[in-house]
C-alpha cells in the first residue's frame, strides 16, 4: 500500500500502524509529533490506527538546543 509521509510516496505493507511507519523511518527512539491527514495523533494512539491507502504524514522530529 502506499501513503505519502512527509511529501513523498512509500510503500508499507497492509494494515500497517502509525507506529509500524515511524519505526520504519528509524524515529522510534526519538521525539517525534505525527500528524495523520492534517489531524494531530497522540502517541499513546499509535499502535492502534492503521494507516490506508493514500494517508497523508506528517513527521516532525523534535530536536532541542540551546
Amino acid at each position: 500500500m502506499q501513503i505519502k509521509v512527509n511529501g513523498e510516496r512509500d510503500k508499507f505493507p497492509e494494515n500497517s500502524t502509525i507506529r509500524d511507519v515511524v519505526s520504519a523511518m528509524t524515529l522510534q527512539g526519538d521525539i517525534v509529533v505525527v500528524a495523520l491527514n492534517g489531524e494531530i495523533v497522540k502517541p499513546e494512539t499509535w499502535n492502534a490506527i492503521k494507516v490506508n491507502p493514500d494517508d497523508k504524514l506528517e513527521i516532525i522530529k523534535i530536536v532541542g538546543g540551546g
